[in-house]
């Protein structure tokens, strides 16, 4: 086990959550409300199920294989020739959610702070610093996660202040049709996605016990968050405004007034960009990760290769109505994918700890 990669188990939830916490803080309550309304906060709530699924299955994989790291297990359970294709699948899985992450930071900030810059420009620069947050390992991702998640309190502290400026009607009533509340499920996904980390670091946990607990409660830390935040927003401006806006909370954030700051939004835009880049290493680490388990080339060059591709896809990505078309339409089969995996190696990871418990 490579020392730069291992970390405890309360690194694991700082880690897990902040793969997690991204774009949706300011986007998802758009999505949600385009498709199920006043009850989008409740998508958010159901759709909560799928990381914590993720994690626990993860779990009780590598228990069922006594913790081997991720490549051993794999070939355990499907074989070289699957678990090389299964790698590679995981490496363009987070490639991915990254490009579409980084991409997602571009186009925000020239919507909002940097309209001089090009995204194509604060791309670059966004991917190089990822690079260099994440070429030394796991270890430092958790260690920078660790600080970036008191930032994550204070964006859970601004909609509070939100609570009793809101119309109650906003939110009434609570359900008004059941089949648009399901449908608006898919579109948390991409807010869900980075959780699938659990999948590389479990076995690089130091303490294992009490492990399952901290990725569940990273899972529900999240869900708390994206929920409160979405309905805070629908309680103080209505679905019919919150689903048309690009930005909806950073909407809200810009009609914040604090008597000691002039203007609060490059306040939290800053806060917001940090975790964003914390966001986008915890998922470059998944990327490198995988690729070197696929490609069996070290990690530092696979970290250079997997930026390059990155930095490519994020380009391609560039527009936020392109971004968001591309992601919801990927996101169901990424997510689809990830979830076969699990019950597969779970099921499998079950047959050989039974067959080992009868010898």
């Amino acid at each position: 086990m490579n020392k730069n990669n291992t970390i405890t188990r309360n690194q694991y939830f700082f880690v897990i959550q902040s793969a997690m916490i991204g774009i949706g803080v300011i986007s998802l309550a758009a999505g949600v409300t385009k498709k199920a309304q006043q009850s989008g906060w409740i998508a958010i709530i159901i759709a909560g199920i799928y990381p914590i699924l993720c994690v626990v299955l993860s779990y009780e994989i590598y228990k069922n294989l006594n913790f081997v790291e991720y490549t051993q297990a794999s070939e355990e359970l499907f074989g070289k020739f699957l678990t090389k294709i299964f790698t590679l699948l995981f490496s363009i899985n987070f490639l991915f959610l990254e490009g579409a992450v980084i991409s997602g930071l571009a186009n925000e900030l020239t919507f909002s702070t940097v309209k001089f810059l090009s995204p194509y420009v604060l791309i670059f620069l966004t991917t190089l610093l990822i690079y260099y947050n994440s070429v030394d390992g796991l270890k430092i991702i958790a260690r920078l996660s660790e600080l970036v998640f008191y930032l994550t309190i204070f964006i859970f502290l601004i909609p509070i202040y939100f609570i009793n400026k809101g119309d109650v009607t906003n939110i009434l009533p609570l359900v008004n049709n059941y089949s648009s509340l399901i449908t608006a499920v898919p579109t948390t996904f991409f807010a869900y996605s980075g959780v699938e980390l659990s999948i590389a670091i479990i076995p690089l946990i130091t303490n294992k016990m009490g492990a399952k607990g901290a990725g569940i409660a990273a899972c529900i830390f999240t869900t708390v968050l994206y929920t409160f935040i979405t309905f805070v927003t629908i309680l103080y401006m209505g679905w019919r405004l919150t689903s048309q806006l690009q930005y909806p909370f950073l909407y809200l954030v810009a009609t914040t007034e604090i008597a000691v700051i002039s203007n609060f939004e490059p306040l939290f835009i800053f806060i917001w960009g940090n975790k964003i880049f914390q966001t986008a290493a915890c998922m470059h680490f998944g990327a490198t990760y995988f690729f070197s388990e696929g490609t069996k080339i070290p990690y530092k060059k696979s970290c250079i290769i997997s930026s390059l591709i990155v930095a490519i896809i994020g380009l391609l990505m560039v527009s936020e109505y392109r971004r968001g078309s591309l992601t919801d339409k990927v996101m169901p089969y990424l997510v689809g994918y990830i979830f076969i995996w699990l019950i597969a190696a779970y099921v499998l990871s079950l047959y050989k700890k039974v067959k080992k418990n009868e010898k």
